[in-house]
Parts: structure tokens; C-alpha cells; sequence
């Protein structure tokens, strides 16, 4: 998530969020794998040197990081509806969370806008607004991937504690009982173990290459058909997914939410899988089926869970997967990190530099798939 932490950062530091026309965007592509657009935007419809930029007033601290990026640019920060529909009247673009870049009074009122800036990788919630989107040419990008190699670490997290029985010690640790395992929590090995990523891409990557890097055989999942990198042994389409969590000890979920990965881990999922196996989500909660999962977890379908993201949000108080013992929750914050911050800064200042220039934009979102 885009945290004011980050924006508190770049204030005290600015010489080190600087822009860099030159180069930052090149390290930034090489550092998180980021493409960029086919062509310039200038090439793009209706593309001109941008006077007015809505910025999300419910990010703390955006307006203020961006401002310094474009002293020539006309900024104008908006949170209630009334705020949003005057200050979009006559803007270039919109740069926020998604629900304010593609939110509907915005749009309207924004007949001149042509790009939006997601502060988010996921898109999900512009579904409503893709016609939109589409049919009058905006472009919209996102901070895909920037805080892949933080969820990836935090995705492993979740991993070695199910596997080592961490969810079972710590709190015997708050309770200062020093004990033997005569309860037989189960303690794994990873290594020589196999690793399923469904969803191979900037956070799917990090993690099979982490997962590849404890000795695991790591199998995967994808969408596009690409070349296999070198960390993961098999690649299969998305169709093939129900065929290879059967063959997984680990399988960890890295998918976007779209319109075919909605409610995918289904109870159906849960049984292919073996009952020794782990299952982890850092990827879209409503990607799973949580009554599924919780029954799978009460009847022992499968061994253990974490989980950062769940549907809905917050889990409420007396949900049953509060009181599962062999699961792993935490808030929605697998992205949470002092780095991922710093380069969220980074990339929407970059892109900022490019959209002004009439650059090529870094990770221009696909509408139609919706990542």
C-alpha cells in the first residue's frame, strides 16, 4: 500500500527521490522488470504537456511528493465527490488510488483527461470504468510489480512459518513454556519440496525465484504464453491449474482478480491439493472462496494456510479463521516495507517526468485483461 511513511521519507530526503531523466527510468525497469509503453505518449490521442493533475487527497502525502516533480504543473488535490467533479473539469490526468482515478464523477466531469496513475498494482476496482477507459482512449498505468520483491519475501514468511510450526511456537514463547514437540507440530523441510506460484508475474516471479533459491522445484502458472525462466521447471497455462496443485506441497497465489480468477480457489481446488500441502495468498482475496478454505482447513483438506489478503476485508472478529490453529493472518500488509515505499515515490515521479516529456509511460495496464 501507498503509506504517508513513504511520502514522510522523500520530504526529508528530497535529494534522494530527485528526478534523474536519464537514467532512473532505465534502473527502475532493470531493478523491478517495469516495460514501457509501444510508443511515446505524444504519439497518443489527445496527448498534450499537461496543466492540470487531480491528485488523490485520501493519499497522505501525494501531493506533496509530485508537486516538487512538476513545478510547472497546475496540482489539485480532491477527496469529496464535489471537490473531485470541480477539480477534474479541464485536467490532463489523475493520479491516486484506483477507485478516485476511475471513479465515475471524475470521469464525467474530466473530459479532457487522458491518463490515470494508479498508486496500486491492482486495478480491480476500474472494472466499472473500463468501457469508459477504453472508448475514449485514456491510458492507465499502475505500480505493477514495485513491491513484488517485498510481498515475495513476506509470501515466504508465511511459508517457512507454517512449515516450521512457527504458528504453534510463537505463542507458546508469550507464555514462557519451554517445551518438547510431544504434540507433534509438524516440522517440514522445504527443500527438495514442490513449489506451485499460481500467477507468474512480477510478484509470482520473485517468489519462484526465492522458492528456487531454498532448494524447492518450483512449478508455475501464467496467463501469456512466454519463454520459462531458468528458476522455474514447468510453466503451464492457467487452464492447468487445477491439474498442477495436485502436485505441489506449497502452493502460494499470486493472481490478479479479473473476471476468470474470481473465486478460483473454489472448494473443488481445495481437493485436488495434498493434505500435507500449504496453501498461501498474497495475491486478490476474492480470488478464493473463504468458506472453502476455512472448511478445508477445519476437515484437513490441506495442512495450513496464510493468508494477507481474504474476502472480505477486515476478516471480522469472530470469523472461524481466527481460531485455526495451523493458519498464518496478517492484515493486508505483505507490501508493507521502508524500500517498497521509496520506490512507489520513484516510479510515480518517473512516469510523471515521461507523461510531461511525452515519453514512453512505464506499465500501462492492459484494459481488457485488467492487469
Amino acid at each position: 500500500m501507498f503509506r504517508a511513511l513513504a511520502i514522510t521519507v522523500v520530504l526529508a530526503c528530497p535529494a534522494a527521490f530527485a528526478l534523474e531523466p536519464a537514467n532512473d527510468g532505465e534502473r527502475l525497469m532493470a531493478e523491478f522488470g517495469l516495460r514501457e509503453s509501444a510508443k511515446p505518449v505524444s504519439q497518443h490521442a489527445g496527448w498534450r504537456v499537461p496543466k492540470r493533475i487531480v491528485i488523490d487527497g485520501g493519499v497522505p502525502g501525494l501531493l506533496e511528493a509530485l508537486r516538487t516533480a512538476a513545478p510547472g504543473v497546475e496540482f489539485v488535490s480532491a477527496l469529496s465527490p464535489s471537490e473531485i467533479a470541480a477539480a477534474a473539469r479541464g485536467a490532463d490526468a489523475a493520479i491516486g488510488r484506483p477507485a478516485f482515478v476511475c471513479n465515475a464523477g471524475l470521469l464525467a466531469a474530466g473530459t479532457k483527461l487522458r491518463w490515470l496513475q494508479s498508486v496500486y498494482a491492482g486495478v480491480e476496482a476500474c472494472t466499472e470504468a473500463t468501457k469508459s477507459i477504453a472508448g475514449r482512449n485514456i491510458l492507465l498505468t499502475n505500480l505493477r510489480a514495485v513491491a513484488a520483491p517485498v510481498i515475495a519475501e513476506h509470501a515466504i514468511a508465511m511459508m517457512l512459518s507454517l512449515t516450521r510450526g512457527m504458528y504453534s511456537w510463537i505463542p507458546r514463547q508469550v507464555h514462557k513454556e519451554w517445551v518438547d514437540n510431544a504434540q507433534g507440530i509438524p516440522m517440514v523441510t522445504v527443500a527438495g519440496k514442490t513449489l506451485l506460484v499460481a500467477g507468474l508475474g512480477g510478484i509470482g516471479s520473485e517468489v519462484a525465484k526465492r522458492g528456487h533459491g531454498l532448494g524447492m522445484r518450483v512449478i508455475a502458472t501464467r496467463a501469456s504464453r512466454q519463454e520459462r525462466p531458468v528458476y522455474v521447471e514447468y510453466v503451464g497455462t492457467a487452464a492447468e491449474l487445477s491439474e498442477l496443485v495436485g502436485r505441489a506441497d506449497v502452493i502460494i497465489n499470486a493472481l490478479p482478480l479479473t473476471h476468470e480468477t474470481q473465486a478460483i480457489f473454489d472448494a473443488a481446488m481445495f481437493a485436488r491439493m495434498k493434505r500435507s500441502a500449504y496453501f498461501i495468498n498474497v495475491g486478490r482475496g476474492q480470488t478464493v472462496v473463504t468458506a472453502a478454505l476455512t472448511e478445508a482447513l477445519l476437515k484437513k483438506v490441506i495442512a495450513g494456510a496464510g493468508i494477507d489478503v481474504v474476502d472480505p476485508e477486515p476478516l471480522p472478529k469472530d470469523h472461524p479463521l481466527w481460531e485455526i490453529p495451523n493458519i498464518v493472518v496478517t492484515p493486508h500488509i505483505a507490501a508493507t516495507s521502508e524500500q517498497n515505499e521509496q520506490a512507489q515515490v520513484r516510479v510515480l515521479r518517473e512516469n510523471l517526468r515521461r507523461y510531461i516529456a511525452g515519453e514512453k509511460l512505464l506499465s500501462v495496464v492492459d484494459i481488457t485483461r485488467g492487469y
